[in-house]
């Protein structure tokens, strides 16, 4: 049955590969493999494959697949994610990944034809008044990815750029208006901090809500987190702004490069277009200059309706790679 196909990868058929779901023992394969991935600089550290692999979004049972070559060598991996309370429209995330050496059109088409198939099944449960898709992302460099999602049927939907900024230079001072004050992350903020950026990023294409669990296993529960260099904004004891930041020694030692990252950064609207994302960029900056970082990096929706690219721009910050982010709708 077609059922079997899509729940069960061990039903999946290509001569010289296996398949089978992932398993926890995988995840030290799946990571060094990850590393070798067409020169990613930025890759989830094992304890965060580990944290991570009990998912929400995704039951690794039945949306997850991993194939290897008759040596044992894993070669190839899948999984598909789905909020588990879209209120927007429901999207299935797909995360597809194969070996440089094995990339041939028969193993990229099947593991991204059962995870396609996975995801349309799994869409079949979100609310029927929901817009359905199936999405996924590649840099703009990777051709051969950019081919495989064409071949299936995907369009271009948005584009991201990751940004750069070199922290040997003079940083701006980006004072507070009178009246606010600016502090470092602790406990006694978190669930503040979230109600934040849950606000914030609220009119930002394709959001849904961060749940607690989310928040907990992805942000603050992040290896990379640095709680020390994290900032939120405060207009007496309410939490207005807030930057997530991050960084991950073992991407800096594989790089050679030190660099600290601004994973979010979140003004609630009525707070807007007063300086507050400049001052909480800039002491950043100065943190992570503190801290013996060369470069902050950070990532912006091309078109994001705050005008986000632009202060950037302005503040130093350049593109060094742009994302793609194609979708393929699903009819119900």
């Amino acid at each position: 049955m077609i059922a079997e196909t899509i729940h069960i990868p061990h039903a999946l058929r290509l001569p010289n590969y296996t398949f089978r779901p992932l398993r926890r023992e995988d995840l030290h394969a799946l990571f060094l493999t990850s590393i070798a991935a067409d020169g990613e600089d930025h890759v989830d550290s094992l304890n965060d494959l580990q944290t991570q692999f009990d998912d929400p979004w995704s039951n690794a049972e039945t949306d997850s697949l991993v194939g290897f070559t008759p040596g044992g060598e894993l070669v190839a991996f899948g999984r598909c994610f789905l909020h588990p309370e879209p209120a927007r429209e429901a999207r299935c995330f797909m995360w597809p990944y194969l070996h440089p050496d094995h990339r041939t059109e028969a193993l990229e088409d099947t593991v991204f034809g059962w995870l396609m198939a996975r995801g349309r099944e799994r869409l079949q449960t979100a609310p029927t008044h929901l817009e359905r898709s199936l999405r996924t992302g590649t840099r703009d460099t990777l051709t051969r990815n950019i081919a495989l999602l064409e071949r299936h049927g995907f369009t271009p939907v948005r584009y991201f750029y990751r940004m750069r900024r070199d922290l040997r230079q003079p940083i701006p001072a980006g004072p507070l208006p009178e009246g606010l004050t600016m502090r470092r992350y602790s406990k006694e903020i978190d669930q503040a901090m979230l109600d934040t950026f849950n606000e914030a990023f609220q009119d930002h294409w394709g959001f849904e809500i961060v749940l607690r669990e989310d928040w907990e296993k992805f942000f603050i529960g992040r290896e990379a987190f640095r709680p020390d260099l994290s900032l939120v904004v405060l207009a007496g004891d309410e939490v207005v702004g807030m930057s997530y930041n991050v960084v991950s020694a073992e991407d800096n030692a594989r790089n050679g490069r030190w660099d600290g990252i601004v994973g979010d950064l979140a003004v609630r609207r009525a707070w807007r277009k007063r300086g507050l994302a400049t001052a909480l960029l800039c002491e950043s900056m100065r943190l992570f200059r503190a801290d013996g970082l060369d470069h902050a990096d950070l990532g912006v929706d091309t078109e994001n309706p705050t005008g986000a690219l632009g202060l950037y721009e302005k503040l130093g910050f350049a593109p060094v790679r742009r994302f793609i982010m194609f979708d393929k709708p699903v009819e119900q």
